[in-house]
Order: C-alpha cells, then structure tokens, then sequence
C-alpha cells in the first residue's frame, strides 16, 4: 500500500505525538509511524519538564500535565554523608506555570494521545516500522514491512538509537557515553515532608565512587537514579536482594513498592545538522541526545530541532505562539 501525506512524523513519543498537535493545529495534515503496536505504559522515563514545554503543552490541551505534575523548591546535595548545598527556589515571575515539574513519560504519552486521538488530520499507524528512507527532490518515501507511503517531509523523532534513518539521510550522530551505568528505581513511598525536596549524592558511603540521585513524582512515587557498574545486573541485584539494599540506603525501613526498574547508559550526542536536504528533519533525541545525571528529563529532546511556522497557532500563557517544540 502507498499513502501520500504533506508530513510523516516516525516516532510516537512525546515529541512525535507534540509535532503532530503543533500540526494539527496549523492545520497541516499528518501521519505518525510507530513501530511499537501497542502504547508502552511503563515507567518514568523522561521526567523533568521545563516551563517553556508546559507552556507549548498547555496551548495544545494538555494542561493537566503542569497541574498534575510535582515541582521541588529545595534542592539538597551532599558529599559522602555531609549536606554540602541547599539551594531554595523563589517562585519569580509572572507566569501561572511552573519553572519545571517532574512527571512520568507514561502519563505524559497518554494525555498527547488522548489529544491526538481527536484530531481528524492526525493519523496514527502502529505497528509500522519504517526501515529505509529514500529522499528525492519531491519528497520521500518511506518503506517498511508495513507498507509504503510519500510524504512532502519526513521527521524524524524515532529517539536515540535510530542509527539507521539518520544513515539513510547521511546524517552523522557523534558524541561520547559514560562508562558506567545508571540504575531507574519508581518507588511508591511515604517520605514525609520530601515530596518538595531534590535530593543528590556524590560518594554516600552506600555507593562509594558514585553518585544517587532522587526526585518525587506524582501519587507518592519517587524516582531514585543510581550510578552503577558496568557490569550491574538487574536481574541479579533483584534475586540477590541487593536491589532491596539499595533501596533501603535511600527509604530506611519505610515499607515501600516497587514500581518499575530499568538500567540506561548516560550519552551525550549531537547530530551534525538537524534539516537534512529539503524534505528531512530530526527532533528530540534523534535530534539531540543529552541525558543528564542532574536532570533526567525530555526538556532538551522537547525544546531540540523546531518547525516554527510564527504566523499560526493558538496563544501561549506567555503571550507568544506556541512553537512545535520537537
């Protein structure tokens, strides 16, 4: 089957789904690809979302997700078992919204979906795993198990580990990873008097040589982000109860849940340019990856690579337009 549409977005996460609204709302017709059949409903993920985003989301419909959202003013930073740093945040400006909040990617996804879903210019193909991309001077097609389908633009926001459609556009992504790793735990908690606190630590005595890093959700949850070794095991730490261990470090005898655990590797990359020839571009972490230890957010993939048509759209809450943040 051969489709044609004016944009095909590859990436269904929320800078494909954030595109699409941005689109949608400019009134530029849309198909989003993604391989994934079903929506994946786990796990924090990018959680840390600056002003500028919310402001763009709240535009769109999406402003549960600032309301929602758990922000911190006190942020802690120790060094082995000393508070060498506590910053306090005063709320500044006039704006109604937030400086930034933390809030699950999972919940994020399904509020852009649920707006998505009732934009009759918007279609969403899943199960469509675009494999080759062949540009020309018209447009590109794009070829998958799938099908096939034309489009006037394609852009990419497939994340990180899209190596081969950024080659397919002789794009390069050049950057560095660290060598070690970063353990994910979502805990459900009761931590009185932390939900408005950041907390971080370098060389606790817990995990010498390294650092952990803590942050509060919505719902009682709180993020916990450990360096780990290379050579870290989840599955292990899990039947060993060395996973228990560390948590315990962090929680004390509170009874806690564990919610969800991943293990990621930090990387910082860059591709060389993020317009490829007339009809290509990348966004978000295609784009632009930055995981951080410090702010383990979607900010930076959401505010990197923009189509920013001025003339269109509805009005922010700081006056402006709001720009298809990709």
């Amino acid at each position: 089957m051969r489709d044609e549409v004016p944009v095909a977005i590859v990436g269904a996460g929320p800078v494909g789904m954030t595109l699409a609204l941005c689109l949608a709302r400019w009134g530029v017709p849309c198909v989003v690809l993604e391989r994934s059949p079903v929506p994946r409903r786990v796990g924090s993920r990018a959680i840390c979302q600056q002003r500028d985003v919310l402001d763009t989301w709240d535009a769109l419909g999406a402003g549960t997700l600032w309301r929602e959202g758990v922000t911190w003013s006190v942020g802690r930073t120790y060094v082995g078992d000393r508070e060498v740093r506590c910053v306090r945040l005063a709320r500044l400006g006039a704006s109604p919204l937030p400086a930034f909040v933390t809030i699950s990617q999972s919940r994020v996804e399904a509020v852009l979906e649920g707006l998505v879903a009732k934009e009759p210019t918007v279609v969403v193909r899943r199960g469509f795993e675009v494999r080759t991309l062949v540009p020309d001077d018209d447009g590109v097609t794009l070829r998958g198990d799938e099908g096939e389908l034309r489009a006037a633009w394609v852009v990419l926001a497939a994340g990180a580990h899209a190596e081969a459609l950024r080659d397919a556009i002789g794009v390069r992504f050049e950057g560095e990873r660290h060598p070690d790793r970063f353990l994910i735990c979502d805990i459900k908690v009761d931590l009185p008097g932390l939900a408005g606190e950041r907390r971080f630590w370098f060389d606790p005595a817990w995990n010498p040589g390294r650092q952990v890093l803590m942050h509060a959700q919505p719902d009682g949850v709180f993020r916990i982000d450990w360096q780990v070794p290379a050579e870290f095991d989840l599955e292990a730490a899990r039947r060993s109860g060395g996973l228990d261990e560390l948590i315990r470090h962090v929680v004390g005898e509170q009874p806690y849940e564990l919610v969800w655990a991943s293990v990621y590797r930090f990387q910082s990359s860059l591709a060389d340019r993020f317009v490829a020839g007339l009809p290509s571009a990348l966004a978000g972490s295609t784009a632009a990856s930055t995981t951080s230890r410090t702010w383990p957010g979607s900010s930076r993939r959401s505010s990197g690579g923009r189509l920013q048509p001025r003339s269109l759209g509805p009005t922010t809450r700081s006056g402006g337009r709001p720009r298809c943040t990709t």
